[in-house]
């Protein structure tokens, strides 16, 4: 069985390893060890089995131009490769939206693909005038209001933390 946990000091090499597998380098592992600690709030979860971490993913502020909204970026996500397709990353999502839910985050954004991430409820973001960086990013930038109409008559750059950069 499948248990969705706050990440603990022992996941640590874990979490790096499946970020490493999982996106074909270390720049991703490398962004979630920079960001470890250094952000509030900061959800980090992990999917185990027997004790092995399967799955990870990172929950960190964004800035949404200067509007006071409590906002949250969802990313990175990894699944080790081999376990990929069973579920765990939707399972890391959903319970990583229950966890914003708890701290009153507003709104959830990710940079991914708009089909996955449909079926939580994500919406491709810019036809409200939201951007992330420039318009190639438009079709994967999106968004999931946990507060209904938080975003209304708000628009501009949503900016992640500056490590983000880097990636």
């Amino acid at each position: 069985m499948i248990r969705i946990l706050q990440e603990s000091t022992q996941d640590l090499e874990e979490i790096h390893s499946i970020n490493s597998k999982a996106f074909d380098s270390d720049i991703e592992a490398n962004l979630v060890d920079k960001l470890r600690g250094v952000t509030k709030p900061y959800i980090s979860l992990v999917a185990k089995e027997h004790g092995i971490v399967l799955g990870h993913v990172l929950f960190t502020p964004v800035f949404v131009g200067d509007f006071n909204i409590n906002a949250m970026g969802l990313g990175p996500m990894a699944v080790t490769p081999e376990r990929q397709g069973e579920g765990i990353g939707s399972s890391l999502t959903n319970e990583g939206l229950k966890a914003c839910r708890t701290i009153d985050v507003n709104v959830v954004f990710v940079l991914g693909e708009p089909d996955y991430y449909a079926r939580f409820g994500f919406e491709i973001i810019s036809e409200k005038g939201l951007y992330y960086k420039g318009e190639e990013f438009s079709p994967y930038f999106l968004a999931i209001e946990l507060t209904p109409n938080c975003l209304k008559g708000i628009s501009g750059e949503v900016h992640y933390h500056k490590f983000f950069d880097d990636v």
